[in-house]
């Protein structure tokens, strides 16, 4: 009964909204450059003066929403869905932040970007069922894939990390600078093996227009694919102060979690705004952790505010406008001593504005 209950209203939801919004789902593994690429088309939007209102639902893998922090255009409609994937353990929480992005922005265009462990198969399948066919258009899926990580075979043997080409329209390549001519042509041959008919891009040589042009582009005839089985964890937080859309409720910080999540560790820290780190010492303290896939954050220093989105592959640190609070996640591969890392973290402040 409570099923057929939410679908009902899930549909009613759905109808209240009227035009079709053209939708692309960007996916990619987790460090793939997903937010990365969408900056590009934000920024490429803003040199061309497109008045279009854009909307942006971004899918946390952790709890404590910094993703949608790290997008460069303030004037796009951002909505955060934290704490789960939102093709399995967060669909409701998928349902009322669609609802409430384009009924309050109507936008012209939604870019979703889910967690880099969402399997895009099922998300499409979500997206294209009968109650957001009037309220959803479905472009082609553009799966971002660094090509650093595919050398990892960990990484290429990863059926995750294949379900994001297995089940795109267009592979976007980033990072193809550091392969060998023989191992470019080794991964082209790869996606090739996975997704025959799929379109490959490579992002280094491809102009902004270019990419701006594939949010255009219509989905491949859909096949019966071979389905990439995922394992995805019932989320038990040490820490829970979530609320029904997934994102973290409005409790003061200090806020810290860690969890465990499809094999990886995750945790996280909101901080209050006043308390200010010591920005060199937090960079060379985060990059000494062991066993990290990715680290990411907004962080209050001595000298400002700072974004961080740290990889295996990359590093970003980039000047930041003032935040609410300072933000910071980790994901590992290992478990950790999460107190050892409070403590750690915490000698790092030097200051406290009153």
């Amino acid at each position: 009964m409570h099923g057929d209950r939410q679908t009902a209203q899930n549909q009613d939801l759905a109808m209240t909204i009227v035009a079709r919004t053209p939708t692309t789902i960007i996916t990619g593994f987790l460090g793939a450059g997903k937010t990365t690429f969408i900056n590009t088309l934000l920024a490429h939007k803003n040199t061309l003066n497109m008045t279009d209102k854009w909307a942006i639902l971004v899918n946390e893998f952790g709890k404590i929403g910094i993703d949608g922090k790290l997008f460069a255009d303030s004037d796009v409609a951002i909505k955060e869905v934290s704490g789960g994937c939102i093709c399995c353990t967060n669909q409701l929480s998928l349902q009322i932040a669609l609802v409430r992005l384009l009924s309050d922005h109507k936008p012209s265009h939604l870019i979703i970007e889910p967690t880099g462990l969402a399997h895009p198969d099922e998300l499409s399948s979500q997206l294209g069922a009968p109650h957001w066919q009037t309220s959803l258009h479905l472009r082609a899926t553009i799966c971002i894939l660094n090509a650093a990580q595919w050398q990892e075979e960990h990484h290429r043997n990863h059926d995750g990390y294949q379900a994001h080409v297995k089940f795109s329209d267009i592979v976007i390549i980033n990072r193809t600078q550091m392969l060998s001519t023989d191992q470019y042509q080794a991964l082209r041959d790869w996606i090739n093996s996975i997704h025959p008919n799929v379109q490959i891009i490579d992002m280094n040589t491809a102009s902004a227009d270019e990419l701006m042009a594939l949010l255009g582009k219509m989905p491949m005839p859909k096949q019966q694919p071979i389905k990439v089985a995922l394992n995805p964890l019932a989320l038990k937080p040490v820490v829970t102060n979530t609320n029904v859309t997934g994102e973290i409720d409005d409790t003061e910080p200090p806020y810290r979690y860690h969890d465990k999540m499809a094999g990886f560790h995750v945790g996280g820290w909101r901080l209050p705004k006043e308390w200010r780190f010591d920005g060199h010492e937090l960079q060379k303290w985060l990059l000494n952790l062991p066993h990290y896939a990715r680290i990411k954050g907004i962080i209050h220093t001595q000298d400002g505010w700072i974004s961080l989105n740290i990889t295996q592959e990359s590093i970003s640190i980039q000047d930041s406008d003032a935040q609410e609070d300072s933000r910071l996640e980790l994901i590992l591969h290992q478990e950790m001593d999460w107190n050892g890392l409070d403590g750690e973290l915490m000698g790092l402040i030097i200051s406290s504005i009153k």
